[in-house]
């Protein structure tokens, strides 16, 4: 009788924790950045491919030349407080866009004016946040990473938080504050933001 009753209750816990978990499909995700409203999600799974470089009120805020054409940026700013907490990311994660033809060059690229948050998180497939800024700064606390991800000359104003942090591929890091690109575990990346802040 004692051990049922241990079993039951066991079996009663693990049910109750999977049913706290939410599913949100990507594109829910995405129009919830598009509408400019804060963005809380936890203990939730997100479906799809997260790509916030295909929103139609991009600025064109930069031109330049790239292998004898002309490149165009342009930037979707999300000015709302972000935090994803126990998220997990079940498809890619795209803050960076790059596309050309035969005689120019696209770049889309994401700004962030407030704090974002993607704590406790698993990003189980790819994840670019190549040329993104984080103007308030970035937590990554407590994630997870499964594939490599890339912070490419990634602009950060303030402190950026990857305590816990777990890459089970290399990542590769590159800052706008900092010439060359670093591949660092999450202590040497930690000790490296700490050195940065104030810059």
């Amino acid at each position: 009788m004692k051990i049922f009753i241990i079993s039951a209750v066991i079996f009663i816990s693990v049910c109750g924790v999977f049913a706290q978990e939410k599913t949100f499909s990507a594109s829910e995700v995405a129009a919830r950045f598009q509408s400019g409203k804060d963005i809380s999600i936890e203990n939730a799974r997100i479906i799809g491919d997260l790509d916030l470089t295909n929103f139609p009120n991009q600025i064109n805020d930069a031109v330049y030349r790239e292998k004898g054409k002309t490149a165009k940026v342009f930037s979707s700013i999300f000015a709302q407080n972000v935090s994803f907490k126990n998220v997990k990311f079940a498809g890619n994660v795209i803050f960076f866009r790059k596309e050309e033809n035969e005689k120019e060059i696209f770049e889309y690229r994401i700004q962030f004016k407030n704090t974002v948050k993607f704590e406790n998180c698993t990003f189980e497939k790819d994840v670019n946040f190549e040329l993104t800024n984080f103007d308030n700064g970035v937590s990554f606390a407590g994630s997870v990473f499964k594939q490599k991800p890339l912070f490419i000359r990634i602009g950060l104003e303030k402190s950026a938080d990857f305590t816990g942090t777990v890459f089970e591929q290399k990542a590769v890091f590159q800052f706008t504050q900092n010439s060359g690109q670093k591949t660092l575990s999450a202590a040497e990346l930690q000790e490296l933001f700490d050195k940065l802040k104030g810059h």
